[in-house]
């Protein structure tokens, strides 16, 4: 009986499929790798996270003098949800350095940027005209 096409090993190719290791025997990281990475994120970013906390909170809430509109509620949520990305940002990262795995590299890569731009956003709009 013969073998089906996939199970013949294919001259071209160094190591065939056949004896080729399977994705999941790639050795992992250590989960320290991990810890540090996401430590040394949050250390990193703690300050601009709760300053983007604050200042979301208060233009959504406005002042006493002022009323609120859908604009500023608006733009409260896009703070809060780039503050939690500055939060997951870290997390992510690490856990795409120990696994190896493309979902965790597509989430880190995802929350990074939208955190590079809150950090972004508020050196330019708020730190420096403000200093």
């Amino acid at each position: 009986m013969p073998r089906p096409h996939s199970e013949i090993p294919s001259q071209r190719l160094a190591v065939s499929r056949s004896q080729a290791p399977a994705p999941e025997a790639l050795l992992q990281r250590s989960i320290w790798w991990a810890v540090a990475i996401t430590l040394v994120g949050w250390v990193l970013l703690a300050y601009p996270m709760v300053l983007l906390a604050l200042l979301s909170f208060v233009i959504m809430t406005g002042t006493l003098d002022s009323t609120t509109t859908a604009a500023s509620v608006a733009l409260g949520i896009l703070g809060f949800v780039a503050t939690l990305s500055m939060l997951a940002f870290p997390l992510l990262l690490g856990l795409a350095v120990k696994t190896r795995r493309r979902p965790y590299w597509i989430a880190a890569l995802l929350t990074g940027v939208l955190a590079i731009a809150a950090c972004v956003y508020l050196t330019v709009e708020w730190l420096i005209p403000l200093g």
